[in-house]
């Protein structure tokens, strides 16, 4: 039943649209012929990378009062 109506709605394209639709079947047939990728997924290797990055000994420390509130001694916003 499918088929007929697809070639009912084939028969009653205009001329330009077939060529469109050609197109649209071969693209098609590509793709049902084209095995999927699938990618490789390396295994992580802990460490590779030790010593590249470092964190600073008072990371946890509180941040000084002029990281938040700027340089102004009376912590005022400027005029």
């Amino acid at each position: 039943m499918l088929k007929e109506t697809l070639w009912r709605e084939i028969d009653s394209l205009p001329e330009s649209q077939l060529k469109t639709l050609w197109d649209f079947v071969q693209f098609l047939q590509y793709m049902a012929q084209k095995k999927p990728e699938t990618p490789q997924i390396s295994q992580r290797i802990p460490g590779l990378d030790a010593g590249t990055i470092w964190v600073s000994d008072d990371f946890n420390e509180p941040l000084p009062d002029s990281f938040w509130f700027g340089d102004d001694l009376n912590n005022e916003a400027p005029a």
